[in-house]
């Protein structure tokens, strides 16, 4: 299922509101056409859902479990800043390892943090060559979504459980979906 991504962002931001987070916002980023990933000398096209979200909002402070989203040109300087943590260190070798095909460094990009908790998200190019999946790691848990739409959706409530069941190493893929070797 397929669903509006700015829709969703502004969705989200009123259920923040209303249940009283303390976020704040920063106006839409300067467009770009790549995103940072975890390998310092690589980044990555924006996908269509990357350029709606990115559009719709710059920095994000407290979208999601308490986590930040920077802002398209933060990412680069955050991923440095929590490169040698040790709970950042062990997302990566977790994600490594949860799809159906390996991922690196330079195939996983951070999208949201809470350096105080550990907690983190990160965007994965392993099962869509153009749009990432959604890594979630929070209160513990870990999460797996096909992509941002999916992601989006469990946060406002119109999804119930992430996509971890289509996404274990040698599962089939989900329909309308390729894994890329």
């Amino acid at each position: 299922m397929a669903y509006d991504v700015a829709e969703l962002l502004h969705l989200l931001w009123r259920l923040n509101d209303k249940d009283d987070v303390r976020q704040s916002v920063e106006g839409p980023s300067a467009p770009g056409t790549d995103i940072a990933t975890l390998a310092p000398e690589t980044t990555m096209p924006l996908s269509l859902m990357l350029r709606a979200r990115f559009a719709y909002a710059g920095a994000w402070d407290r979208a999601a479990f308490g986590q930040t989203w920077p802002g398209l040109a933060q990412i680069a300087a955050t991923t440095a800043l929590v490169r040698d943590r040790p709970w950042h260190v062990g997302h990566v070798a977790t994600m490594t390892g949860a799809f159906p095909v390996p991922v690196g460094p330079s195939r996983i990009a951070l999208y949201g943090l809470d350096a105080a908790r550990g907690d983190a998200t990160y965007l994965v190019w392993c099962i869509d060559p153009v749009e990432p999946a959604v890594c979630a790691f929070y209160g513990g848990g870990f999460d797996r979504f096909l992509d941002l739409s999916s992601y989006l959706a469990f946060l406002v409530g119109e999804r119930s459980h992430d996509d971890s069941a289509v996404m274990m190493p040698g599962a089939s893929p989900a329909l309308g979906t390729k894994v890329v070797v």
